[in-house]
């Protein structure tokens, strides 16, 4: 035991990532959950106006109650101009919609002179069934409605109007997850295991006398990890498909994705296998990356549930953009949005590949 002790103390870096490592999950989980309330995005369309001013207004009414809804504290909202013929078409393809929940509501026009002589009026609300907020944010909706309208019979209703036919459960959102997942711990910890092993028995340093090159030595390691990758894949369809009945769609962007996945992480793990020089810090580092990555990345939950600068970070995570293809590719049958996470997936493939090649030095190994 005092021999180990002391080789870990000799690892600054173990030492650092054995400390950091529990201390990242800790500010990671305390800031998805110990945050507060979450907030969903709403989109809002007032097309209650007041025409006899200019420009044309929201009406006294419309605008309270658009306000009420933003008070709650509970919803991001978000205006769609009154001029926007199709709002559906617009929420669709909002570049702000960074999930794939999708919610209108629609204040109609002459809201605020049926409700001053008392007569019913609806508001509609358009979700997406699919989204797995969507209970709860037509509670709050209607909870707020309710409260604005006042004591009496309700004469302000909220419609409820599906706008996804596909009838997609948790599982199905869950599984693209879960090769996403896969894809990122096999790439990186398998490269960063081999290197750090591998470095320590002297045999990169020794193969650097071969004719063989750095991105040869890299690109077989990722071929390698590929293999491993797709017998993963396979597992994970499988058990997807004869135990929980997940129909995904496996399309050329499915595999051009997963593809693209396979040659980033491991290319990922070869530049940080370039920082860290043993095996157990390398393996320590490794945890420290791909934890995070894995809880911030919509691997288990939708984002949204998340604090909104956390939901930023994500913007930035390479797992992000695997998670949103797969689910694009197989669930959502999108090809637009699975085709441009896949381009971004691949531009940073290729950036760390060269990058691990650039920063790996064989003869200091």
């Amino acid at each position: 035991m005092k021999g180990h002790v002391k080789s870990w103390f000799r690892s600054r870096s173990t030492i650092f990532w054995t400390i950091a490592f529990p201390v990242l999950l800790i500010l990671l989980f305390g800031s998805i959950f110990g945050g507060g309330s979450s907030k969903f995005d709403l989109y809002v369309q007032n097309q209650d106006l007041n025409v006899s001013v200019s420009p044309p207004a929201p009406t006294q009414l419309s605008q309270a109650y658009v306000k009420a809804l933003g008070d709650t504290g509970a919803f991001n909202v978000l205006t769609v101009s009154a001029d926007v013929s199709d709002p559906l078409s617009f929420v669709r393809n909002d570049a702000r919609l960074h999930n794939r929940g999708q919610r209108l509501l629609v204040v109609p026009s002459g809201f605020n002179s049926t409700l001053s002589i008392g007569q019913p009026v609806n508001v509609t609300l358009f979700m997406d069934q699919t989204d797995q907020a969507s209970a709860s944010l037509a509670g709050i909706v209607s909870a707020v409605t309710s409260a604005f309208a006042g004591q009496g019979p309700p004469i302000l209703n909220v419609q409820q109007i599906s706008i996804v036919t596909q009838r997609i459960r948790y599982i199905d959102f869950f599984i693209p997850g879960v090769i996403g997942m896969t894809l990122l711990t096999s790439g990186v910890f398998g490269a960063v295991s081999t290197n750090g092993r591998y470095r320590e028995l002297k045999i990169i340093k020794k193969l650097a006398t071969t004719p063989l090159s750095k991105v040869e030595w890299i690109l077989g390691m990722i071929g390698y990890q590929m293999f491993l990758a797709a017998i993963s894949i396979t597992v994970i369809l499988a058990v997807g498909r004869f135990v929980f009945n997940v129909t995904a769609t496996i399309d050329i962007y499915t595999i051009a994705l997963v593809a693209a996945a396979a040659l980033l992480f491991p290319g990922i793990g070869m530049v940080l296998a370039n920082f860290v020089k043993d095996a157990d810090g390398a393996e320590a580092a490794a945890n420290a990356i791909t934890f995070p990555m894995m809880f911030l990345a919509g691997t288990f939950w939708p984002r949204e549930t998340m604090p909104d600068f956390l939901k930023t970070a994500a913007g930035y995570l390479p797992l992000t953009y695997v998670n949103d293809g797969l689910r694009d590719a197989m669930i959502y049958l999108d090809p637009a949005r699975a085709l441009n996470n896949t381009i971004i997936t691949l531009g940073l493939a290729l950036l760390f590949v060269v990058l691990g090649s650039v920063l790996m030095n064989w003869k200091e190994e």
